[in-house]
């Protein structure tokens, strides 16, 4: 697909997934930050520690949304800046970040993430979840590597396409909170790859086999035995971790 026509069908999506308005539900604890967020999520496999101390840190976060992440990131002391191709997306991010008093600290952008509209070395932080697989990896690289500063650091959060029953659940079964499938593809190992070959660090963690059942039951229950066995048989079977539902990148310039 042609990326123009990308855009056109991802922007449509969450344009329309966004809701009219937000409400008071959104205010954050005042202690909700991100760190306090990644202890809570089973995703965000060494995320915090592998990023430092945000206070003061200029920080791009891709694709931010709705912003949760963006104002998580804002109460955690960063100076953020995040994009998103969805206009009314953007919107609400910036609404969210007004309800949590953190907008000082955010600057919202409508831009694609092949295109950035930011100078070289603006930034020595990045950060996104699940949107390294909506863009062109071959297109979007050059532009990840651009604005990372010289000893700057990145970390995504990105589902894996390699495991055929996941891919058709994906496609073709309804369950809890799912979005529907626009021009988004989940990443192989060549795209994973692709992404961090020109890093002077690039390190990659495959997360949930087992445990991505808990997705099935709407995020309600953690099933802590199934994370067990998870990490029993990705470090003793390796070649079971193409089919997980999750990859965590880790890259450093």
């Amino acid at each position: 697909m042609a990326l123009e026509e990308k855009y056109r069908v991802e922007r449509a999506k969450w344009d329309a997934l966004a809701p009219m308005d937000i409400s008071a539900s959104m205010l954050m604890p005042p202690t909700a930050n991100l760190e306090t967020y990644a202890q809570r999520s089973s995703l965000f496999v060494g995320v915090i520690e592998f990023l430092g101390n945000l206070r003061d840190e200029r920080v791009l976060e891709y694709g931010c949304g709705l912003g949760e992440l963006t104002t998580l990131l804002a109460k955690s002391g960063a100076k953020v800046t995040a994009f998103d191709l969805s206009p009314l997306s953007v919107q609400i991010a910036h609404r969210r970040a007004e309800l949590n008093r953190v907008e000082a600290g955010v600057n919202l952008v409508i831009a694609a993430g092949e295109q950035l509209p930011f100078a070289d070395e603006s930034f020595g932080l990045v950060f996104g979840k699940a949107i390294l697989h909506h863009q062109d990896v071959n297109v979007g690289w050059p532009d990840l590597y651009r604005v990372i500063k010289q000893g700057g650091r990145a970390v995504f959060i990105e589902p894996m396409g390699m495991n055929p029953i996941l891919n058709l659940v994906r496609n073709q079964i309804p369950y809890p909170h799912k979005h529907p499938r626009g021009a988004d593809r989940p990443l192989t190992y060549v795209e994973i790859r692709g992404w961090g070959g020109a890093f002077t660090q690039f390190l990659y963690r495959e997360i949930q086999l087992l445990s991505m059942l808990e997705r099935g039951l709407g995020f309600q229950k953690r099933i802590p035995q199934l994370r067990r066995l998870d990490a029993l048989l990705l470090e003793r079977l390796p070649w079971l971790r193409r089919y997980c539902r999750y990859v965590v990148m880790y890259f450093a310039k």
